[in-house]
């Protein structure tokens, strides 16, 4: 079993880490459900976005959530077959509705689930990271995550979210004879297809053909709000296999 690495990001669309609702990640962690929380440090203090994957008990429904935007922004990867990433209709109507052009509804991103890759193996999503990006402070919120070590300097770790049908055998876990993936962590839906998290280690991705476009800023929000340091930002794009991928970025000021 084998997957091209994500380096051809179109269509890409960017939303702040920080913003636009303070989130209370431990409301979302006590939650009755089947969960994989994960990261990557740099094996001291430092990390990149934390995530979570997670499925409600007893359903075949999938969800990935930065952490650090709680229930504000999700992607849902339901058992239909639709899929999307959208805000929560609360936090559009709040802080996005009217002051993103062309943000017309919350929904960032519609798609169906993409064909298999192989057989009875669905690439669901992508979360690349580049060495550069870990710059965050670990904290309280964070003790229950899976830590990755980061990529050597001038790489990124891609971690990959795959759905395995019950009808597939694999050997330890995908990708890991042909690829030399390591495995995040798994679980099972109702549906006895199996959720699986890996990483691998990838050249760091080229964004230089990513649209450009013009920062614009939540409602209730401005400058003051990126005077703070540790700014990331997530880049989302897609990519020609059907999957969709997330870029986890530092921003770098330019004192302008």
């Amino acid at each position: 079993m084998h997957w091209s690495c994500a380096h051809r990001s179109l269509c890409c669309r960017y939303v702040p880490v920080r913003g636009p609702g303070d989130a209370d990640v431990s409301c979302l962690d006590d939650m009755p459900e089947q969960t994989i929380r994960f990261g990557i440090s740099d094996g001291n203090d430092r990390r990149a976005a934390t995530w979570r994957v997670w499925t409600p008990t007893a359903k075949s429904d999938v969800y990935l959530s930065c952490r650090a935007l709680g229930g504000t922004l999700k992607t849902s990867l339901h058992q239909s077959g639709s899929w999307h990433v959208a805000y929560s209709q609360k936090s559009y109507e709040e802080y996005v509705e009217g002051a993103v052009p062309k943000q017309n509804d919350r929904y960032l991103q519609k798609w169906p689930r993409p064909k298999p890759i192989a057989e009875g193996v669905t690439l669901a999503y992508r979360i690349v990271t580049p060495h550069s990006a870990i710059i965050s402070p670990i904290g309280e919120a964070d003790k229950k995550v899976a830590w990755i070590q980061n990529c050597p300097p001038n790489r990124a770790t891609e971690i990959d979210i795959l759905i395995i049908s019950p009808t597939i055998l694999i050997s330890g876990w995908p990708g890991k004879n042909s690829m030399g993936t390591k495995p995040v962590g798994s679980y099972k839906l109702s549906i006895e297809e199996t959720v699986w998290v890996v990483y691998w280690v990838i050249d760091s991705p080229d964004l230089s053909a990513a649209n450009k476009g013009i920062g614009r800023f939540y409602k209730g929000r401005g400058k003051k709000d990126l005077e703070p340091g540790n700014l990331r930002a997530l880049v989302f794009g897609e990519e020609p296999d059907g999957s969709r991928v997330i870029y986890d970025c530092a921003v770098a000021r330019t004192g302008r």
